[in-house]
């Protein structure tokens, strides 16, 4: 028998979920609750951030706007409360991050491609790039190959983020 009555389960719920959405926009930014205290100047304490991803803390608007800031990510985004349309499957999340840091040598055109994408898309966070059908036909243009060879040659540079 669950001891919490319907309502404080719902807001448990909400909770957990929200704090799942602060860990992954988190993580995606890739930094640790030590980092977030870092790089805040002391402003988040790891302890605090952590608990709100928890769900054990109630954020409250102020400061989840505030986090927002600080990670530079819409609020709507930081909450998990924006569900873009999934008329199109999503296939291959590209990292970023690696790219940017690596160098990887890939092909101009490519990363031109990629540059152009994220602009399209308001992208908000610079980390990650999700690529749709359509994405994969243009880039098996630029590279030349099968679409199916596109993840296994991603995958070969590390480029991607697997789920």
């Amino acid at each position: 028998m669950d001891i919490f009555e319907p309502a404080e389960r719902d807001e448990r719920d909400e909770l957990a979920a929200i704090g799942r959405s602060l860990r992954s926009v988190r993580r995606q930014r890739g930094l640790t609750l030590r980092d977030v205290e870092r790089e805040s100047e002391g402003l988040w304490k790891a302890v605090v951030v952590g608990s709100y991803e928890r769900g054990d803390r109630a954020l409250t608007l102020k400061r989840a706007s505030g986090l927002a800031a600080f990670y530079h990510v819409p609020l709507d985004q930081l909450l998990g409360l924006h569900n873009p349309p999934r008329d199109e499957k999503q296939h291959l999340i590209f990292n970023l991050r690696e790219i940017r840091r690596s160098g990887s040598g890939l092909p101009e055109p490519l990363l031109r491609y990629f540059q152009e994408i994220c602009r399209l898309r308001s992208d908000w966070n610079g980390e990650v790039l999700s690529l749709r059908t359509l994405d994969l036909i243009a880039i098996s243009v630029i590279l030349d190959c099968d679409e199916s060879a596109i993840y296994t040659w991603a995958n070969q540079r590390n480029l991607l983020i697997l789920q």
